[in-house]
């Protein structure tokens, strides 16, 4: 892929070789013209477009929002009807009177609001007076509206007529009755279960609303649809289907109100929708309104709006185009008689000093300086010296970057001590030394005691601050001619040159008392801390520096275990002994 990448750009320089000046400045003008007022007119299109369609959006969710509202306030007041009837005084002495009686006041009530059906059940479910005397002596006690009635002021969502079905009037269109319907315990002054107040709503009111919306919003090519919590459709194009389910039904209940596409009939929809949330004291059945129009006419005035832009960032463009040539013809005039003029340069009968040009002030400033750059050339070779003299000064501060470097190399970042590499190369030196002139030589291993519970308390700055802190205290505690290190973590490793058993004993408990009686302090708080240490002598057995290292280690492990905060000797003559087992 780079081989046909540098391939590409190979022969796209070749082709520029071959182009003028004027050509290319043209091409490039006329490039960042097409570009810029494409991407202005395309931006404000898309804008525009946007826009546009918000507000249609917007529009639509302001209808769906509106119905939705008149929807739960007209349930909220049938309920509300339906509940002050049942607690009307005057009403006490009937619920257990005259049937006669009682079903004329519900009759009365049935005229003066929305019901298809109005009736009184007692507490066993039969039906003690009805409006048209329809259902009078049945039971209803397997209604769901009836055993809801019972505990509280109930709401059902809408459903066929089931028991009422042969005895209402047959409908033109043949539909079948469907109902809300509205349940209201009743109970006598001191608060005892009389029966349940139940009333059918007919669902066509919900039918005459739509109706009404859509003809007199504005709008004629909006449709509007009730559907149920179940995603039925209950009022709209396709009634009594499944509109939505699953995730989309989930979705639609969960934001409670918003805009989407989809397509229906094979026809792109822009869709609005707001559940309703009930009014008051109605909590709402979370009937869902949506308000649709087709994508063509709702966004065609934004279609049309960003084609128009469009056309005149097009127009634009192609006049962008023609000043670029223009332009191009002017920047370059200068430069080619100039080009024409350098050529001569040099030549028999040719100019020995370049005309003065203008145009640009990049033409001028080009100018001046080819003229100065000619009254140059006899200061070249002084110039060349001096470059010599620069690149003997880069290499001397190349060379001293580089023992830079190679001190970093050989150093812990944090500490400042010798890293694992560097102590293992100077330790395997002095153990060679050792054996030769049969010298004394001991190293130690040293860890901070419970470290990790330090970084756990107080972080891993603090435990940061305490590998800092036992480091200083380790440099300041040892000879010149000793070497520490940090070999990693909260271990430090200590070479003694040149002393016996009982000298680095005492050296070893020295750095460990001094450790135990500093503090590291860190964000006003002070952290005390111990280390362990671990001693091992040279011995003649020993094959490498890793041998005493190991023994150390060994003695580190034993200073661990047998309390923290301690020295220990490792002998050679135990590790050799585990050597022969």
């Amino acid at each position: 892929m780079r081989a046909l990448l540098q391939q590409a750009a190979n022969r796209l320089h070749a082709f520029e070789d071959h182009l003028t000046v004027r050509t290319q400045i043209a091409a490039a003008v006329a490039a960042m013209s097409i570009v810029l007022v494409g991407t202005l007119a395309a931006g404000a299109a898309l804008i525009s477009y946007r826009n546009t369609a918000a507000l249609i959006e917007n529009n639509l969710a302001g209808t769906a929002s509106m119905v939705s509202g008149r929807l739960d306030r007209f349930m909220a007041t049938r309920r509300q009807e339906m509940k002050l009837f049942a607690e009307l005084q005057p009403m006490e002495q009937l619920w257990q009177g005259d049937p006669a009686a009682l079903r004329s006041s519900l009759e009365a009530l049935q005229h003066s609001f929305d019901f298809a059906w109005i009736g009184f059940a007692d507490v066993n479910g039969n039906v003690v007076a009805a409006t048209g005397g329809m259902l009078q002596g049945k039971s209803v006690a397997a209604r769901p509206w009836f055993k809801q009635g019972l505990e509280r002021v109930a709401v059902g969502d809408v459903h066929e007529a089931l028991l009422l079905a042969s005895l209402l009037m047959q409908r033109a269109n043949n539909e079948p009755y469907r109902f809300v319907d509205i349940a209201v315990p009743v109970r006598d002054a001191g608060g005892k279960l009389l029966g349940v107040l139940g009333g059918h709503l007919d669902w066509n009111w919900a039918t005459s609303l739509i109706k009404d919306v859509e003809a007199n919003d504005g709008n004629a090519d909006a449709t509007l649809s009730i559907i149920s919590k179940d995603g039925m459709t209950l009022v709209g194009p396709q009634k009594e289907t499944i509109r939505y389910s699953g995730d989309d039904l989930a979705a639609i209940l969960k934001a409670g109100d918003g805009t989407f596409r989809e397509t229906r009939d094979g026809q792109q929809m822009l869709t609005a929708f707001h559940v309703g949330s009930g009014y008051r004291d109605y909590q709402g059945l979370n009937w869902i309104v949506t308000a649709s129009q087709p994508a063509s006419v709702a966004l065609k005035a934004a279609i049309a709006s960003a084609q128009m832009i469009l056309a005149i960032g097009a127009a634009t463009a192609l006049i962008a185009l023609s000043l670029a040539v223009l332009v191009s013809r002017r920047i370059a005039a200068p430069i080619i008689a100039f080009t024409q003029e350098a050529d001569r340069i040099g030549r028999a009968h040719g100019p020995t000093m370049l005309a003065r040009q203008s145009g640009s002030a990049e033409v001028v400033q080009l100018s001046r300086a080819l003229r100065s750059l000619l009254r140059r050339i006899g200061l070249a070779e002084e110039r060349t010296k001096e470059a010599e003299l620069r690149a003997t000064e880069n290499a001397m501060q190349l060379q001293e970057d580089m023992l830079k470097l190679r001190h970093l190399a050989d150093t812990d970042f944090m500490t400042g001590l010798m890293n694992r590499r560097s102590f293992l190369a100077v330790a395997d030196d002095t153990v060679a030394y050792c054996r030769r002139y049969k010298r004394n030589m001991a190293t130690l291993m040293i860890d901070i005691d419970h470290f990790k519970k330090i970084n756990d308390t107080h972080g891993h700055a603090a435990g940061d601050d305490a590998i800092k802190r036992v480091a200083e205290i380790v440099s300041q505690s040892i000879r010149t001619t000793d070497k520490a290190a940090r070999f990693g973590g909260e271990e430090f490793v200590v070479l003694l040159r040149e002393i016996d058993q009982e000298t680095a004993i005492l050296l070893a408990d020295r750095i460990r008392t001094s450790i135990e009686s500093a503090r590291v302090t860190h964000e006003n708080l002070v952290i005390p801390i111990t280390v362990s240490v671990g001693l091992a002598l040279f011995d003649e057995s020993d094959r490498d520096v890793q041998d005493i290292i190991e023994r150390a280690d060994q003695g580190l492990y034993v200073a661990k275990k047998t309390g923290r905060n301690r020295t220990f000797l490792m002998p050679a003559e135990d590790e050799r002994a585990a050597r022969a087992a």
